[in-house]
């Protein structure tokens, strides 16, 4: 019975002693980190290639202030420049779609704030003004053109022959004025938007705000 009792105890040890050690092989989540600040989840077998260090107490901040938005871009290839180039691209991109998915809420802030101000002119002109100059950023990210979002981390995730590469895109709402440096355009409507009551970068903050939810920037 003794002997029996030993080798119960003895195999029990050995199971936990396997599934202590496959617990402890086994990859644990992993992040893009700035001072032990989790800033994004990458897969456990990614190959971080870039970190933005001029950015990362930016990109930190943000991060702890809860302002922090982001957008990845992905590329399938060899992993070359070219795919973290399409990668940032596409990232890009989507920033842009998701400002057209969100044209009608813009107008509505717009409309907010006109309700609460007095206009030399006609409020109807003011909210088309308003939308097309919301356009106008909307088209400025799709060619990658807005100074207000960079790139802040690349990995890249090898799966056979294919690599995929991927690009976060932090978008900051503290650069985003200095699109208005660029584009002539909209630093005239949003200069007469502002003699209007219409604080253009309000709003528009205010809907990429909306780019968090359902992503893992989101507060839970």
């Amino acid at each position: 019975m003794d002997n029996m009792m030993t080798w119960v105890l003895i195999g029990i040890l050995a199971v936990g002693l396997v599934v202590g050690g496959m617990f402890l092989l086994t990859p644990k989540d992993r992040y893009i980190e700035v001072d032990g600040v989790k800033i994004w989840q990458i897969p456990k077998d990614a190959e971080v290639t870039f970190i933005n260090q001029a950015q990362a107490q930016s990109v930190k901040t943000l991060k702890q202030k809860n302002q922090l938005i982001a957008f990845v871009g992905e590329a399938q290839g060899t992993g070359s420049a070219q795919d973290q180039e399409v990668a940032k691209m596409r990232a890009y991109s989507q920033i842009a779609e998701f400002l057209n998915a969100q044209v009608s809420t813009f107008a509505q802030l717009v409309e907010g704030q006109l309700q609460n101000v007095q206009v030399s002119g006609n409020k109807n002109d003011i909210v088309s003004a308003s939308v097309n100059a919301y356009k106008r950023v909307t088209e400025l990210f799709a060619q990658g053109r807005v100074s207000g979002a960079y790139v802040f981390a690349v990995w890249r995730v090898k799966s056979g022959n294919i690599t995929n590469t991927y690009s976060l895109l932090v978008y900051d709402p503290g650069l985003i004025v200095k699109i208005i440096e660029l584009d002539a355009q909209v630093q005239q409507a949003v200069d007469e938007l502002g003699k209007q009551g219409v604080n253009f970068f309000e709003n528009l903050n205010a809907v990429m705000q909306e780019a968090t939810k359902g992503t893992p920037m989101e507060q839970k």
